[in-house]
């Protein structure tokens, strides 16, 4: 059984970022995740937003959506937008210390299992994945 939670951001505001990173910590913790999993999520999230934002649309208004889909063996957040697009980057090493570029990619693979590019008739998605962990025994199912 997959559950499915979306959140589509409008605009070209940094705090789009913001808002993105407490959808995706309150729908992971939501998911059954433990918080240190859902903080680093939520950096994933934050980066790949901003690669939207910055590189896909040149800060001018967009949209941008986010969709999080809990499966038995793992959680899949997608961000996708039909802006320009930055080209997707390979797995890279800890970025250079004063380097400008490359620390986002590298958030987003030490954060996740898996990190996908996806080009779609002029949509363009980042696809990360993350292995679900055995939960504790305390666990009841979905929490507010």
């Amino acid at each position: 059984m997959t559950a499915r939670q979306e959140l589509v951001l409008f605009g070209a505001a940094p705090e789009l970022a913001l808002e993105a990173l407490r959808w995706t910590e309150l729908a992971c913790r939501r998911a059954g995740l433990d918080a240190r999993t859902c903080q680093g999520l939520g950096a994933a999230v934050i980066e790949a937003v901003n690669n939207s934002l910055e590189h896909g649309y040149a800060l001018a208004p967009g949209d941008v959506r986010l969709t999080l889909d809990v499966e038995p063996e793992h959680v899949v957040i997608t961000i996708s937008d039909h802006g320009s697009g930055l080209p997707p980057s390979p797995s890279v090493g800890i970025p250079a210390p004063g380097a400008e570029r490359g620390r986002g990619s590298w958030i987003m693979q030490q954060s996740c299992d898996e990190v996908r590019h996806q080009f779609n008739a002029g949509q363009q998605s980042v696809v990360l994945l993350k292995r679900r962990r055995a939960l504790g025994p305390d666990f009841q199912g979905d929490t507010p």
